[in-house]
């Protein structure tokens, strides 16, 4: 009897062990037609039921935070990956992701610190640019002047592209140094000193002619020149000619 109630308990474990493994690989078939798909709320509900089933598996919160990530849910993907970080500092991909995802939430402090954390690990011209940004949007304004004159005394930076969000919402890939003139720009308008800021646009331009915003920026200054010295005055009327009476 005793041999008999072992062989059951062994045989319902072994059935246990066998359902959870179809029911997960049956949430992992779910989670890879959704992604085909692009239905990313399916997917995310297959991963929340994968994870329930092998909670051990952090590869599963790490697609969960890349999916919240491309689905633009940035509070979610923020929340999970400060999560996995917290079991692993060291993962620099995730930063990266928590990073633009505080940035998108408007965090714009939290979103710095972990752009210097990025920068002091790995020295990219793309994580100092992001940093100048941020500064300047603190109104940092000497710190971001610093960080601009780094990328532009960097050689690299005429070589590297960084995309930029125009006014009417479309973006264009812009050479970084150019970028980083035109920041400098809007820094120098920001100081009311428009002398300054017109030489760094142009110069931007010199560089990538087809800048959109730097082509703005001076068309803006340029309206404003207009503006300051009022509507142009009427020429004065030449004298009649008199004959003798």
């Amino acid at each position: 009897m005793k041999k008999a109630l072992i062989t059951l308990f062994l045989s319902l474990i072994l059935l246990t062990s066998t359902v959870h493994a179809q029911d997960f690989d049956i949430q992992m078939k779910v989670y890879s037609s959704a992604l085909k798909y692009y239905d990313l709320n399916v997917a995310i509900s297959a991963l929340y039921n994968a994870m329930a089933l092998h909670p051990e598996r952090t590869d599963l919160r790490d697609s969960l935070a890349l999916i919240y990530f491309a689905g633009e849910r940035y509070g979610q993907a923020y929340t999970v990956g400060e999560e996995i970080l917290r079991d692993n500092p060291m993962r620099h991909d995730i930063l990266e992701m928590v990073a633009v995802s505080k940035q998108s939430l408007g965090l714009t402090k939290e979103s710095l610190a972990d752009y210097e954390t990025l920068y002091s690990g790995d020295k990219q011209l793309f994580y100092l640019y992001q940093i100048a940004t941020l500064q300047y949007q603190l109104k940092r304004y000497g710190e971001c002047v610093v960080s601009l004159d780094q990328i532009i005394a960097n050689e690299a930076a005429a070589k590297q592209n960084v995309n930029i969000r125009n006014s009417n919402n479309t973006s264009q890939s812009v050479p970084m140094k150019a970028a980083a003139l035109n920041v400098k720009g809007i820094v120098a308008l920001d100081l009311n000193q428009d002398a300054n800021a017109k030489e760094f646009f142009t110069q931007a331009l010199q560089i990538f002619p087809d800048f959109a915003l730097a082509k703005g920026n001076l068309n803006v200054m340029e309206q404003k020149s207009t503006k300051a010295l009022g509507p142009p005055t009427k020429a004065t009327p030449a004298p009649k000619a008199t004959g003798p009476k």
